[in-house]
């Protein structure tokens, strides 16, 4: 095929940001290289959060409207340590990459393009066996065991942040800085919960936006709903939860809403997700974000320049989610609240302490670190002669 008509295969998943970026790879394609487009194809992981059943990845369930061949294998998590789960996870990698290898020698693709994330890994394996040149894209500051095996036989490696080239030994890395999705800088929405956020501008509390990431956080949502009277004093309340269907959190918050008084129902809205037409309207009309600091998260906060106080993951592999945040805290527009911490802290207190204060925000800087060329620049070496 020609440079405008590549058969390109796109795989990553598990996460928000790993979706997110393959999610706007597929966009760019759509757009500026449309016969290419006809031809793409989409790999994903069919494995959902702990507890729930297979079938229930967020990629399954972001991409289940798409108009491109969409394939989800069985998928594993690499882990570090030992237990009856791990070689459950193990055994089920194995499975995913008879899968991928067998999707792979069917649809013949020129390149795989790689987001991240466990089940990429089979994938990536399976085309480089095939001799299929593959091209990956690291999120966050600190870089995780998939991203860390396909690096090592990536054709080329773009990266969000200078700190991920420590973990890849491989020449053909080059910084681009994160993918942004295009809605994200789109300050108009359509929709109900536009409608919705509509009516808290017209009142004189902040807007205070809680997002547990993608997949929702039980021990966020949790934290939140139990303050939820003392925040809904001096805020509007925005709280992104996921869709969990083990703890059923959105189902709880929207009976907690129900139970409000009339005028503090309308000031917090709990969705499971906000979808491309609210999220840039989202973000273009909160005071505050708070919550977790996935890589996709933190560089969408830095590219808008919103004030934000992170609460990073603790557990994740090399700490990760507090290196991101780090990102943003060392250029005065974030503050880190340590998960641990939260159980002895006012949040109402704590936030309006964070807001009456000067930040120093270095804006020129920031706009430096966040550059929103990424997709261009990936694009320019993908459809390369």
């Amino acid at each position: 095929m020609g440079r405008n008509n590549r058969k390109i295969l796109i795989t990553g998943g598990g996460s928000g940001g790993h979706v997110s970026v393959a999610s706007a790879l597929i966009d760019g394609i759509r757009e500026k290289y449309p016969e290419s487009y006809k031809h793409l194809t989409y790999i994903g992981g069919d494995l959902a959060m702990i507890g729930e059943q297979y079938g229930q990845s967020i990629e399954q369930k972001l991409f289940k409207d798409a108009d491109f061949k969409c394939y989800y294998i069985r998928a594993g998590k690499l882990q570090r340590s030992f237990s009856f789960s791990s070689l459950k996870l193990c055994l089920r990698t194995i499975l995913g990459f008879k899968d991928a290898f067998k999707l792979i020698k069917d649809i013949k693709p020129d390149l795989i393009f790689s987001s991240g994330g466990f089940v990429s890994v089979p994938v990536c394996i399976a085309g480089w066996l095939q001799s299929i040149p593959i091209y990956l894209h690291e999120q966050t500051a600190a870089v995780g065991l998939a991203n860390q095996i396909v690096g090592k036989f990536a054709k080329k490696i773009f990266i969000t942040f200078n700190s991920s080239k420590q973990y890849f030994n491989n020449k053909n890395v080059i910084q681009t800085g994160n993918v942004v999705r295009t809605s994200i800088l789109n300050k108009k929405g359509e929709g109900k919960n536009v409608e919705k956020i509509k009516n808290m501008k017209d009142g004189k509390l902040s807007i205070i936006y809680i997002s547990g990431g993608g997949l929702g956080s039980h021990k966020l949502n949790t934290y939140i709903l139990e303050n939820l009277d003392l925040l809904l004093r001096d805020y509007n309340v925005i709280l992104q939860m996921g869709d969990n269907q083990v703890f059923k959190d959105y189902d709880f918050a929207t009976k907690i809403q129900s139970q409000l008084n009339s005028n503090l129902q309308d000031r917090f809205l709990p969705v499971k997700y906000f979808n491309e037409k609210e999220m840039g309207f989202v973000f273009h009309n909160i005071d505050l974000y708070i919550g977790r600091a996935g890589a996709n998260t933190v560089y969408e906060i830095g590219v808008l320049q919103i004030p934000s106080i992170f609460i990073p993951i603790p557990w994740v592999t090399h700490d990760e989610q507090t290196k991101n945040a780090q990102t943003l805290a060392s250029l005065g527009l974030s503050e880190i609240l340590p998960e641990k911490d939260l159980s002895s802290i006012n949040i109402s207190v704590y936030i309006k302490d964070f807001l009456s204060r000067e930040l120093g925000v270095n804006k020129k800087k920031i706009a430096i670190l966040f550059p929103t060329t990424a997709l261009e620049q990936i694009l320019s070496h993908i459809f390369v002669l």
